[in-house]
């Protein structure tokens, strides 16, 4: 097993974790959106103190790439990259999506079929993905405007568990008998442990030179020139 820094930073609520061998040694969380620049550094330095861990004994560095937040991924990613190159050590990308799923299993042990990870994207537009139990991925992770016939092929053939904070959209359009929700499911960092240890166990890791965040869609600036 291995030593990770994991940074979350894909949607409102930020935080960081150090893990080792698959546990939790410290984890630290904002719920304020527009400090994420301003909390991430500090509280990997406080983490790293509390339990007593020189960031040169990291395995390697775990991020959500997205999707999510345009100004979260980029604070989060470009965090990630800078510490990644100056210890000389692997970056790893997680989806965000996934890892709400991962959340999800976590949270719903007695759920063993789909889930449906529903990042809101203003108005009815999501960001979506669908996940097997052990967390593979069955659909490509896409933005999706939500109505009542969303995800009517998935629902014919079995339950599917819907998660995230945009799931609450499609709860008030559906009223399918195999739609599952589960609108209050926190994630965070420590959420991304098992997924991190997997794409560290195959060598999965990212190009420090070209990896950027997984956006989907373009930013859309409403400010006036």
């Amino acid at each position: 097993m291995a030593t990770f820094l994991l940074i979350y930073t894909a949607t409102a609520h930020a935080s960081v974790c150090i893990s080792k061998d698959g546990q939790v040694i410290g984890q630290l969380e904002t719920s304020d959106q527009k400090s994420h620049a301003s909390f991430i550094q500090p509280a990997i330095d406080a983490l790293c103190k509390q339990a007593g861990i020189d960031l040169q004994n990291i395995d390697a560095i775990s991020v959500s790439m997205g999707p999510g937040s345009y100004t979260g991924l980029r604070v989060g990613m470009a965090t990630a990259k800078g510490i990644a190159y100056a210890i000389n050590k692997p970056l790893i990308g997680i989806n965000t999506l996934q890892i709400i799923a991962a959340a999800a299993k976590t949270n719903h042990p007695n759920h063993h079929s789909a889930i449906c990870a529903l990042l809101d994207a203003r108005r009815m537009e999501v960001f979506t993905g669908i996940y097997a139990h052990n967390l593979e991925p069955l659909t490509n992770s896409t933005a999706l405007i939500l109505d009542a016939q969303s995800f009517e092929n998935e629902l014919a053939s079995a339950p599917l568990l819907f998660v995230g904070d945009g799931a609450a959209k499609f709860k008030d359009l559906c009223n399918h008998p195999n739609a599952i929700f589960d609108t209050t499911l926190s994630y965070s960092a420590s959420d991304m442990i098992a997924l991190t240890e997997k794409t560290f166990d195959i060598a999965d890791f990212l190009d420090l030179a070209y990896s950027e965040p997984l956006y989907i869609k373009a930013f859309h600036d409403t400010r006036k020139a």
